[in-house]
């Protein structure tokens, strides 16, 4: 049995002798070439020599470690192999660029385009982030209160056609039962919304209600001890029992870089929200109607993704 594994090692040997350089062997001129045969072949030996005193399971796996540093040894000499490129640069190989050819390259590194040239503030301002099927992915969005008191999910009865997904908001304690500062939900935007004293930030939210509604907006610290700016949302049962789109202005009152959107409220009932979006009003025109200008003057609107195009046509 032993002299069996002997004679598959030496052939394999021999083998991958000839895939390392067909033809050339460890008998290399190149002295790199030369320098790795000579010390494969003091390896090898060694190798043969251990190979004789152990028994067949061991030898088996000696099989296998030659075989990998073989393997290596071949990679090594291809990856110092030279290549040459040629290049023809000729007019004759030349061709035209059409005049009507035109386009337009952006990358979105570090939130540039959303949260950036695009001064959206609320990051998955749709609840799409997790694609169009329920439950989806609320990331980064928060909720404020614990199961007691608030069952926060996603559903399929958005109003925008393209974009379905909406958060359902069942609140299940009354002005009684709940917090003081009510319960709800939130958004830290890209990592952190930059609010700014004296600025003025335009709400837009779609919302509907199974009841009245008496919805808390606001602009706070982190963690929700400080509050730049607050608004009410106050309608009857009739005015949201369908979807409604509500905008309003805040003006902040105090400066924090790591603010956050907050939605809370403390009646009980079920609350639906979508397309929650916060911008400055300073953005000098470089906002969702700008860019969508410019996206369909390269590219026809029915030719946009579904999500691309309701997130700039909601507002």
């Amino acid at each position: 049995m032993r002299g069996r594994y002997l004679r598959l090692l030496l052939h394999s040997e021999i083998r991958i002798r000839s895939r390392l350089h067909p033809g050339l062997g460890f008998e290399s001129s190149e002295p790199k070439v030369r320098y790795f045969a000579q010390s494969q072949r003091s390896v090898y030996k060694e190798i043969m020599i251990g190979l004789q005193r152990t028994t067949s399971g061991v030898l088996f796996c000696a099989l296998f470690l030659i075989s990998a540093y073989c393997q290596i040894f071949a990679y090594d000499l291809e990856v110092n192999q030279t290549a040459f490129l040629k290049i023809d640069a000729s007019p004759q190989s030349g061709r035209k660029i059409p005049d009507h050819l035109f386009g337009i390259f952006f990358e979105e590194i570090n939130h540039a385009g959303a949260g950036g040239i695009w001064a959206e503030l609320v990051s998955n301002r749709g609840f799409e982030a997790g694609g169009p099927n329920t439950p989806s992915n609320i990331d980064p969005w928060g909720i404020i209160g614990n199961e007691t008191f608030i069952n926060v999910l996603t559903d399929r009865s958005s109003c925008f056609n393209r974009n379905k997904v909406a958060l359902r908001m069942e609140v299940l304690c009354d002005p009684v039962g709940c917090p003081d500062s009510g319960v709800g939900v939130y958004n830290p935007g890209y990592w952190g919304m930059n609010i700014e004293q004296g600025k003025t930030y335009k709400v837009v939210l779609h919302v509907m209600s199974s009841g009245s509604l008496n919805l808390s907006v606001s602009l706070t610290s982190s963690d929700g001890m400080q509050t730049l700016a607050s608004n009410n949302i106050i309608a009857s049962a009739s005015q949201v029992s369908n979807w409604t789109k509500i905008e309003f202005q805040l003006e902040s009152k105090g400066t924090n870089s790591n603010s956050r959107l907050q939605l809370t409220t403390n009646h009980k009932g079920v609350i639906w929200l979508d397309q929650v979006s916060v911008m400055p009003t300073d953005t000098y025109k470089v906002d969702s109607i700008y860019l969508m200008q410019i996206i369909r003057f390269l590219v026809p609107c029915k030719q946009l993704p579904s999500f691309v195009h309701d997130c700039f046509t909601s507002r």
